[in-house]
């Protein structure tokens, strides 16, 4: 294949928001890159080595700092909106065989392979490797799991939860998987997933629609499973992060990554135990209106970040565009993308939302990142509408 490199026009859109009246709530601009089907989901990272951060939307890298370019690295091309970009859900930016270049990681279909990318160094195909041949859940997770400095690959495999990890002789070799919990299903669709430090001892665990599973101190040791129900058919990315400012962790979640539903649990401690207590931000009747009058379907993604400079983590989410073709609840309603700000609210908080566009969407997965390097977080997504940035 030889190397295509595209020139996408970019627009500039100031978008109308909700919220704008609030002079806490900054206006936000919306940047085009493509209005083409690449992508299920995004990543960035710099692939070329110039200190500037890029972008990975399918088969194509967007060079920053402009990203008009777009350069294939693999075969693959735009698709209509009514079938699925089947080798482009999720990707992630890493040197992954410590070379000094970063690689793409990129994960198909629920259930499918894992693909990693090696980057030559110059333009060209890049050698494609697959090192897992089963990943199974809708939103897998590379992360330093350990704190070794090392990541590892979450999911599940064969009905069951853990992680893979690469062989650091050799990262192209299949990765090998270990489990951390019995089968759990037969389906490859489980939605729900995340990671972060929920008892206070400095390991994250992994947290899933069902419960959350507590890290042993010893890297071999059995990992504890705690039964909670987060979220009935699960959503997308599990968010873990202290939200109330109380000096524990809590879980920020969808409740339906097809239909209706968002809500924060709250970790109470007491005596040793943990329990959560859950706030509703979104129900899951989708008759009944949250803040400012939103509800929404299909939040499929979800990622954190301080967007107001305020010093706490709001979280940003919004639909995910025509995820099943059309056959989901609201899919013809308008494809928001929605900030949620942490704001108190005496003893507790309360979230603020912003729609900051209502013709894009956030698909797989939705970027919280500071591309430009000015201290300040752009949000970056692409679905079935594009690729596009919000910066404020």
């Amino acid at each position: 294949m030889k190397t295509r490199t595209l020139v996408f026009p970019a627009s500039l859109l100031l978008i109308s928001l909700s919220a704008a009246q609030d002079p806490a709530v900054k206006s936000w601009n919306k940047r085009v890159l493509t209005k083409d089907f690449l992508t299920e989901g995004l990543s960035a990272g710099d692939l070329d080595g110039d200190g500037v951060t890029d972008l990975v939307a399918g088969a194509f890298w967007f060079k920053g700092p402009d990203f008009k370019e777009a350069i294939n690295y693999r075969p693959g091309k735009a698709l209509p909106v009514n079938v699925y970009q089947e080798d482009s859900f999720l990707s992630w930016i890493d040197d992954v065989n410590g070379d000094g270049k970063n690689d793409i990681l990129m994960a198909s279909r629920p259930g499918k392979e894992i693909t990693l990318y090696l980057n030559p160094g110059n333009t060209g195909e890049w050698a494609a490797h697959q090192v897992m041949t089963e990943a199974a859940t809708e939103s897998p997770i590379w992360t330093d799991l350990f704190g070794d400095g090392k990541k590892e690959f979450v999911c599940m495999q064969g009905g069951k939860f853990g992680y893979a990890k690469p062989d650091p002789a050799d990262v192209t070799r299949p990765w090998s998987f270990i489990a951390i919990s019995e089968k759990r299903t037969d389906s490859p669709y489980i939605h729900g997933l995340g990671t972060g430090d929920l008892n206070g001892d400095k390991r994250p665990d992994i947290v899933e629609k069902d419960g959350w599973f507590e890290q042993p101190a010893a890297k071999d040791g059995a990992w504890v499973w705690h039964k909670e129900m987060f979220a009935g058919k699960g959503g997308a990315q599990m968010l873990v992060f202290d939200a109330d400012g109380d000096g524990d962790n809590d879980v920020i979640t969808s409740l339906n990554g097809h239909g209706y539903g968002l809500a924060w649990y709250e970790t109470i401690r007491s005596e040793g135990k943990i329990t959560f207590a859950r706030h509703e931000i979104l129900s899951e009747n989708p008759e009944v209106k949250g803040a400012d009058g939103l509800q929404f379907s299909q939040l499929h993604s979800l990622a954190s970040g301080d967007f107001d400079g305020d010093g706490r983590l709001d979280f940003v989410t919004g639909k995910r565009y025509y995820a099943h073709n059309g056959k989901d609840p609201g899919a013809e309603d308008p494809a928001l993308a929605v900030i949620f700000y942490n704001r108190k609210d005496g003893n507790g908080i309360r979230w603020q939302p912003q729609v900051i566009d209502s013709d894009s969407g956030v698909g797989c997965q939705v970027l919280a990142v500071d591309l430009n390097r000015d201290g300040k977080l752009e949000i970056a997504a692409g679905d079935k509408k594009g690729v596009y940035l919000f910066n404020p």
